[in-house]
């Protein structure tokens, strides 16, 4: 029996754990089921009453309902992704993955506000959003010569998968403009077969 990836193509936290699953080299053990939980879906509700993806149900049936918890569970199940260093240089990583989460969920925010009815769109949150993503992107670009030079760690999946987002939801803002850094790190990083194979389809 395999595990079952309830998930959306274009869902980011989704894509994390896809690319995850593709460098631990887990991903023949995993069935990706497609689901719309904005429909909240019977079988999603059954296993996750948040209607919320991703969700991975374990062989023995454990349902994992977030993706920081299913990458948690798949590390421990496969090798080929960097551990976080030790030491105050630990803290740094994982100061840069909170970093990119805040950075996808301030995408995803935009994105869900942009879809409510034109005259009730809050313009103030969505200056509010653009502008943090615009900090926390001059952050990681000072930052990139810390970036594992190797294979990735879960900080630099995080990463890609936040700038990949940003160029599918969020082109308008021109991310590469003044990070050369940021954009050369991201053009090799994107050719990895995992994140290739987890291109999100254009919409």
């Amino acid at each position: 029996m395999k595990m079952k990836l309830y998930s959306s193509p274009t869902s980011p936290y989704a894509r994390k754990v896809r690319v995850v699953a593709a460098e631990l080299g887990l991903t023949d053990l995993i069935d990706e089921i497609q689901v719309d939980p904005h429909g909240s879906p019977p079988e999603l509700l059954s296993i996750n009453p948040l209607s919320k993806i991703p969700v991975l149900v374990t062989e023995r049936g454990e349902a994992l309902p977030d993706s920081g918890l299913i990458v948690e569970y798949l590390l421990t199940r496969g090798r080929g992704v960097t551990a976080l260093p030790r030491g105050s240089k630990r803290w740094a990583a994982l100061r840069r993955e909170k970093i990119a989460d805040g950075i996808i969920d301030a995408a995803v925010a935009t994105v869900m506000e942009k879809r409510r009815p034109e005259s009730i769109v809050y313009t103030v949150f969505l200056d509010r959003q653009a502008a943090l993503i615009e900090r926390a992107l001059d952050l990681l670009n000072q930052e990139t010569a810390d970036f594992e030079p190797e294979a990735p760690s879960i900080v630099e999946i995080t990463i890609g998968v936040a700038l990949g987002y940003l160029d599918l939801r969020m082109p308008y803002i021109e991310w590469r403009r003044g990070r050369e850094p940021l954009a050369s790190w991201y053009t090799a990083f994107a050719q990895r077969a995992a994140m290739v194979r987890s291109q999100p389809p254009v919409v």
